[in-house]
């Protein structure tokens, strides 16, 4: 009777060692997965920062753009304000120049008068002389009258010859200023030209800046887009599911379990125990088992119906009658990929409502690239159709 109580003790304390056990490592788990979420929940806010930083670094480029642009445009009105004063100091250079060339005009044709003047009055003089003189003198009055005479015929040549080097003179001015005004001409006609290159070159200019600004746009008009795609995704992909009841060594069939803690993305069927992959990427697998008092199990984790990993426990001594095993495993997943944990024959698991030794856990380390490329895509092409329907 004795050794029946203490034998009656003894499992007692074993099963509360048992729950204690099952209980801390459920506490375990929980502060996991709660550390889990915090680590997506700071990723998170980081990529919001890099949105952030990134529209503040493209509305400091849009400014950068817009002074560069009024710089140019006052550097213009300065160089046309300095064309117009160019124009301003010729034109007064030209007036100058022909008020000169009349004045000399007008002192020669003054001279001329003089010169002509004084020779009438020699002449007068001459002739008075001539009549007061006796008649002696009259012989040489007819000679000088003659002298007289010549003198006045190469005075008229003389005349004459200033004439024509005052019209070779006002032709050369003419001509002189046909030049002039031909060379001011051809200045203004370079200036205009060099105003009309520098228009078009800032037109140019104008039109590469703005088609930079729309690649920009547009460039950021699909990154926005394919964040907010994310956004709209979940996080991850991850579940954990576990047995509430004994496997009682059945087999040649797919595990299934009574219920998940978790099944983000919604990938693993309880029911049926299969875990259908909804991105592609690299995945861990994590499964536990606890087995039945001298009992063994045998199960495989199966990609597509392939075994890619084992668990086997067996062989129990007196004093190993219970025990725990588990496999991980890290393996690349295709869309549509099926896992499931299959279970042979003569398979025991250890499982009550209350100690949830079996567990089987799935988790999304990184989406494939192709997927990353997918969705990017998927979100490029709806910006494309929103913007071709005016929107």
């Amino acid at each position: 009777m004795e050794s029946d109580l203490n034998a009656a003790y003894d499992a007692c304390n074993n099963f509360n060692t048992k729950l204690k056990d099952a209980i801390n490592g459920l506490i375990g788990a929980n502060g996991d997965r709660k550390t889990e979420i915090e680590g997506l929940r700071g990723d998170h806010e980081t990529l919001r920062k890099d949105h952030d930083q990134f529209v503040t670094s493209m509305e400091r480029e849009n400014d950068l753009r817009k002074n560069e642009i009024k710089s140019l445009e006052e550097r213009q009105q300065k160089d046309n304000q300095a064309r117009v004063v160019d124009i301003s100091k010729l034109e007064g250079k030209l007036d100058t120049e022909n008020g000169a060339r009349k004045a000399e005009i007008a002192a020669l044709d003054k001279w001329s008068k003089d010169e002509n003047s004084a020779r009438k009055t020699e002449i007068a003089n001459i002739d008075n002389f001539a009549h007061t003189e006796n008649d002696a003198r009259k012989v040489e009055i007819a000679n000088i009258d003659n002298f007289a005479k010549s003198e006045n015929d190469g005075r008229k040549a003389d005349i004459a010859a200033i004439n024509t080097r005052l019209d070779a003179e006002d032709k050369a001015r003419s001509d002189e200023d046909t030049a002039l005004n031909t060379r001011i001409d051809n200045e203004i006609g370079d200036r205009e030209k060099a105003v009309a290159e520098l228009l078009s070159r800032m037109d140019s200019q104008n039109d590469d800046k703005a088609r930079e600004l729309e690649e920009l746009r547009t460039r950021m008009m699909k990154e926005n887009s394919f964040l907010r795609s994310l956004a709209g995704k979940p996080l991850s992909i991850y579940f954990d599911a576990y047995r509430t009841k004994a496997y009682d060594g059945g087999g040649e069939e797919n595990l299934s379990f009574n219920g998940c803690h978790c099944n983000v993305g919604g990938g693993l069927d309880a029911d049926t125990g299969i875990f259908t992959c909804p991105t592609g990427g690299s995945y861990l697998f994590m499964f536990h088992i606890a087995t039945h008092d001298n009992k063994k199990a045998l199960l495989s984790i199966r990609k597509n119906g392939s075994e890619i990993a084992s668990i086997f426990d067996q062989n129990h001594k007196d004093n190993h009658k219970n025990s725990m095993a588990g496999q991980t495993i890290v393996v690349d997943l295709a869309k549509g990929d099926e896992i499931v944990v299959y279970a042979y024959t003569g398979t025991w698991l250890a499982d009550f409502p209350m100690n949830h030794y079996t567990h089987w856990v799935g988790l999304l380390l990184k989406p494939a690239e192709e997927e990353v490329n997918a969705l990017r895509k998927i979100a490029e092409e709806g910006l494309e159709e929103a913007v071709s329907n005016g929107f």
